[in-house]
C-alpha cells in the first residue's frame, strides 16, 4: 500500500474567499507551492519505507517531513510582509529543523551500520503508521480563507500533528535512548507551535472561515 494513497493532501482544497490582511494573489500563491511541497513530500515518505528496522522507517520518513515544514516555512517567508504573524515561527521551524535533519542522517547512518535487522517490530511499527496515515486523510477537513496567516497556521498545524504522532508512534517500537529523546522532543515542541498556532485560528477564523 503505498503512502502517497492513503493521505493525497490537497492543500489547493482551501477555497479562497475575498481578500483580507493579505492579498488573495499572495494567499493563492502560497497555498500553490505548499501543495507542491506536500505532494513531492508524500512521494518521498512512501519511497522511504522497508528500509529493516522500524528506526530506520521513521527516520527516513522524518526527514522528508521536516524538509518539507522548512521548504513551507520559507515559502511563507517569501509572502508574508515584514510583521508577519508568523515570522519568529517559521524562522524558528527552520533553524530547528534543518539541525534535526542533520542529527537524523547521523541517527541514520548509525542505524545502518547496527545491522540489527527486526523485521516484526517493523512490521508492526509500518502497520500503525499506515493505519495513522490513513486517519489523517480521512479526517481532514478543508477550511475556507484568503488570509495568508491563517492559511499557513492552518496547513502548519496539520503538519506538525503528522509528525507528533508519528512521534508517539516510534517511541513504541525503539529502546534507543538518543530516538527516544528526539522523539520526545518533537512532541514537545511541536505541540507548544500547534498551540500558538491554533490560538491565532481561534481568533481569527470562524468555522475555517476568515473573520472580516
Amino acid at each position: 500500500m503505498k503512502l502517497c494513497k492513503l493521505i493525497p493532501i490537497s492543500l489547493t482544497a482551501f477555497l479562497l474567499l475575498t481578500g483580507c490582511g493579505s492579498s488573495k494573489s499572495n494567499t493563492e500563491d502560497y497555498l500553490k507551492e505548499e501543495n507542491a511541497i506536500m505532494d513531492k513530500m508524500m512521494e518521498e515518505m512512501d519511497k522511504a519505507q522497508n528500509a529493516g528496522s522500524a528506526e530506520l522507517d521513521f527516520l527516513n520518513g522524518m526527514i522528508p517531513h521536516h524538509q518539507s515544514a522548512v521548504e513551507m516555512s520559507k515559502s511563507y517567508l517569501e509572502y508574508t510582509g515584514k510583521d508577519g504573524e508568523f515570522k519568529g515561527l517559521a524562522e524558528n521551524i527552520i533553524s530547528a529543523q534543518n539541525k534535526e535533519i542533520d542529527q537524523m542522517n547521523t541517527m541514520t547512518e548509525r542505524f545502518q551500520k547496527a545491522e540489527n535487522p527486526d523485521p516484526e517490530k517493523e512490521a508492526a511499527y509500518l502497520e500503525e503508521y499506515r493505519t495513522l496515515m490513513d486517519k489523517h486523510h480521512s479526517s481532514h477537513t478543508a477550511a475556507e480563507t484568503s488570509d495568508l496567516e491563517a492559511a499557513f497556521a492552518q496547513g502548519m498545524s496539520m503538519h506538525h500533528q503528522m509528525a507528533v504522532d508519528m512521534a508517539e508512534i516510534i517511541l513504541k517500537y525503539t529502546e534507543d535512548e538518543e530516538l527516544t529523546q528526539f522523539s520526545q522532543n518533537i512532541i514537545t515542541e511541536q505541540e507548544k507551535e500547534i498551540k500558538e498556532m491554533q490560538s491565532y485560528l481561534d481568533k481569527n477564523t470562524d468555522g475555517g472561515n476568515h473573520k472580516h
